[in-house]
């Protein structure tokens, strides 16, 4: 049997999404997304007295339960290009698009307009495996995975970058197998990655893509000519981001 990780994304929602909104004020959790319908819903805990608009809530046992359509065919950003159903394009020059309707027009109206949150059908139909957990607290989407390995990361990551959302890897759970005879729980091994700078993680991010982890591949002097930085500073920085997580992988999790 493979040992999995445990991994949780923070994926982008635009700031006009109403369930956004709504999380700024109370804890959204069981966030769905039906891609056949392009319909969301979730449940929320302490919804304010005056909701955001275009949600339709019901409330049960305690809870709220409320849903929304994603009014707009593709995601589309400054700059980008949205889709209409008869597969015309409309480019965006500034500011989010309008978003398009059955007849190729579009339409200012509908809460998901020109949105990243147009994205999440595509993203979610196309997933490898299905979300463990997924909730939104503060505006901010987290979704939380199973996985076989690097392989299914890497899968997940390319279908939100697809479909227009912007993902971070938030924290890592490796299972290291480790069993003793007395106690069947997995050696399950946290990894905080909030010790590693944005900076830092896009460098190692190229520096994986290039394969400078593995053998044969990138060098570090390879790796700071797509930075324009000095050999000296990118290897810093990886030193730091491999420090970082092989202390808490091996090690007993803290840094020294």
């Amino acid at each position: 049997m493979t040992n999995g990780i445990h991994v949780e994304l923070s994926v982008s929602a635009c700031d006009g999404c109403p369930v956004s909104a709504l999380s700024s004020h109370t804890r959204v959790e069981e966030f769905r997304v039906d891609p056949a319908d392009r319909r969301v819903e979730f449940v929320a805990d302490d919804p304010p007295d005056d909701p955001p608009n275009g949600l339709d809530l019901v409330e049960f046992a305690g809870q709220t339960h409320g849903r929304y359509e994603i009014d707009c065919e593709r995601a589309a950003t400054d700059g980008g290009v949205a889709v209409g159903a008869d597969g015309a394009e409309q480019t965006v020059t500034g500011g989010a698009a309008p978003s398009p309707v059955s007849d190729g027009s579009v339409t200012g109206e509908g809460p998901c307009d020109g949105c990243s949150c147009g994205g999440f059908p595509a993203a979610f139909a196309n997933f490898p495996v299905s979300p463990r957990r997924t909730e939104m607290d503060d505006g901010e989407l987290l979704v939380s995975f199973v996985l076989t390995g690097h392989e299914e990361l890497q899968a997940i990551v390319d279908e939100c970058e697809a479909a227009g959302l912007g993902v971070e890897l938030r924290r890592l759970c490796v299972d290291r197998g480790n069993e003793s005879d007395d106690d069947c729980c997995r050696d399950v091994v946290p990894v905080d990655l909030a010790g590693v700078t944005d900076r830092q993680a896009e460098i190692a991010a190229v520096a994986a893509e290039k394969g400078y982890f593995g053998t044969g591949g990138a060098s570090a002097t390879d790796v700071a000519e797509e930075f324009d930085l000095a050999k000296s500073t990118v290897s810093e920085h990886l030193r730091i981001v491999t420090d970082t997580l092989f202390s808490q992988v091996f090690g007993d999790g803290n840094r020294t």
